[in-house]
């Protein structure tokens, strides 16, 4: 064989081999989907923005999904006690009788014109980050310009919930995103206020169910559109975060062109959506070590003073396990707002050591109770129950039932928590706690009452009359007997014991449904039978600061504040949808960027 024809293919060979280093130093990035060129030598990547300069996934992108999402729907409400109207002519009225030829109703005309029923508004909002099946409250109106006099007892009937706009002088409805059921509660049973306005609008809680994923994700900015970029800021994410569906690793960053990376909820943030955003922006995207230690050094500083502590401990918490080493230090600071800050981040990297100083902020700081409760929630570690379950015991009602609602998200079937689901769809919790008896009911997303105490019952001669024919009395030692008077004289009653459990379960038999009982123990309370404390959502509140001043706040930079604070004013900045197929999105009132379900 020539000489020469083993040289020809070792050049060949050679080619390949420098060919396939190439493409490989692209990663993901294929030539024909980026500007760089890989043929080019020395050339600079015009699309690369300079990436060593660059430090964090915020410097070049804003939050999409994280305004308010409103559905809503004009409806039906049955099961009224002649205080409903015939609805007069209009584009509602059209609407309800559009869906209800569709559903083959007989007599339509004269179910509308019905006192037993009743057209209402209804509408929802949406939370960031919802998933399908996601139950969330719909508020409900009998609109003014109708005769309904109370929506007291009313059903709502099975109702597509949508996006809806008025275009061409008609109302417009999109594709469907949630349905709607249930029972509605009026505003008037826990405020006490019984005017005529709060007669006619109540909540059905927990009453839509989703059938559509909210959008949540980020978008380039307009100087930084590239596919280079989408995928480089992915990557990091995806580098930081990630999870296991049906077995397989995947990364929560999907970057769907090259203005938009859709985003996956982590687990561990399910319940902190803008804490989860806010730490994807503080993600360096830096490749170069040493400037990743620096960045870590920097954050470790931030950290450990005061005014910038919640910066630096989202930027260890956004490094992930690098960042645990310094954040520990954290711990050891003199400094509350340090300590607090570092345990919080150690908490969302689920490191043992925060449980105990979470414990306690949650139980004395009613400035930091609510992030720490969330933080507590995020655990995999066990040991958390057990600081959760003697939170059951201290005495502020936030800490209390804050520590009840997560250990309820573990499991409904705790000891500790023990309940049951009642007929009328009512949940009932015994809770253990050494604390003053308390019975708390809940009017956000769910119909709750948790009952605190081992032994929380009526005291006196009970003599109670109700509304609606209701009458409570007592019928001997520890006794009583609950009537109900029917229409036409007939009565409906059961006997229980002056426990406030059995008192529940025994209304329930009696068919009152969640509003007429929270209503009824209210009453008992206010007449001196029931000394226990009652609190109606008494959940930790997000709105309390540890921040003292205007002024030390404003010690931040601006970007910093907003990355900190949520108000995701960057995102007016987004380059704009170009193609008409693409996820279709609306500017809300501060000009944030919103998906829509369109």
């Amino acid at each position: 064989m020539p000489r020469h024809g083993c040289s020809n293919m070792a050049r060949i060979l050679v080619a390949c081999l420098l060919l396939a280093g190439q493409i490989a130093s692209l990663g993901c990035t294929a030539p024909w989907t980026s500007t760089m060129n890989p043929w080019a030598e020395d050339k600079p990547d015009p699309a690369s923005h300079e990436w060593d300069e660059l430090q964090m996934v915020g410097d070049i992108t804003g939050v999409v999904g994280m305004s308010p999402a409103n559905i809503s729907a004009f409806t039906l409400v049955t099961q009224l006690a002649g205080t409903g109207s015939d609805p007069p002519p209009g584009e509602a009225r059209n609407m309800v009788l559009a869906e209800m030829r569709i559903r083959q109703v007989d007599g339509i005309d004269a179910v509308l014109a019905s006192p037993l029923t009743a057209l209402v508004y209804a509408e929802a909002t949406i939370p960031p980050g919802a998933r399908k099946g996601d139950r969330i409250d719909v508020r409900v109106l009998a609109p003014p310009e109708t005769d309904t006099t109370s929506l007291e007892g009313g059903w709502v009937l099975d109702t597509i919930m949508s996006e809806m706009a008025m275009l061409g002088g008609r109302m417009r409805k999109g594709r469907e995103i949630a349905r709607a059921v249930g029972p509605i509660m009026l505003d008037s049973v826990v405020d006490g206020n019984v005017s005529d306005a709060n007669k006619i609008r109540g909540t059905i809680l927990g009453g839509a169910e989703l059938r559509a994923e909210r959008p949540l994700g980020i978008g380039l900015v307009k100087d930084h559109v590239s596919i280079a970029a989408s995928t480089r800021v992915s990557a990091a994410i995806n580098n930081r975060f990630f999870a296991y569906r049906d077995g397989t690793k995947q990364g929560v960053a999907n970057p769907t062109s090259d203005k938009f990376i859709e985003l996956s909820v982590h687990p561990r943030y399910q319940d902190s959506i803008d804490r989860y955003v806010r730490v994807i922006r503080f993600i360096p995207i830096v490749r170069d070590t040493s400037a990743r230690l620096a960045f870590i050094s920097q954050a470790e500083e931030e950290l450990l003073q005061h005014e910038t502590s919640q910066m630096g401990a989202m930027k260890l918490e956004a490094i992930g396990k690098e960042g645990i080493e310094p954040l520990k230090k954290g711990l050891e600071s003199s400094d509350e707002l340090v300590r607090f800050c570092a345990a919080e981040a150690l908490a969302y990297l689920n490191v043992p050591a925060s449980i105990e100083p979470l414990t306690e902020a949650a139980r004395a700081n009613n400035g930091f109770r609510y992030r720490a409760m969330l933080a507590l929630g995020s655990y995999d570690d066990l040991d958390v129950i057990d600081a959760l379950e003697g939170l059951l015991n201290a005495e502020s009602a936030e800490a209390r039932y804050g520590a009840f609602d997560q250990l309820k998200k573990r499991s409904s079937e705790l000891p500790s928590i023990a309940g049951q689901v009642l007929p009328n769809f009512v949940a009932l919790h015994k809770v253990r706690s050494a604390a003053a008896p308390m019975v708390h009911f809940r009017t956000k997303d769910r119909a709750e009452i948790a009952i605190f105490g081992s032994d929380v019952r009526l005291e006196g001669n009970v003599l109670f009359v109700g509304q609606d024919g209701l009458t409570i009395k007592s019928t001997g030692h520890r006794k009583l007997k609950v009537v109900r008077f029917m229409a036409g004289g007939e009565e409906e009653s059961r006997e229980c014991s002056t426990d406030v459990v059995e008192l529940v379960q025994a209304l329930t038999d009696i068919d009152c449904q969640y509003g007429e009982i929270v209503r009824t123990l209210f009453a008992l309370r206010s007449e001196g039978f029931l000394t226990a404390r009652v609190e109606v959502n008494a959940m930790p509140r997000r709105d309390r600061s540890y921040i003292e001043s205007d002024e030390e706040e404003q010690k931040l930079p601006a970007e910093t504040a907003e990355m900190l604070t949520g108000n995701f004013s960057q995102s007016e900045e987004i380059a704009e949808k170009e193609d008409p197929s693409e996820l279709s999105t609306s500017t809300d009132g501060d000009n944030t960027l919103i998906p829509t379900f369109d």
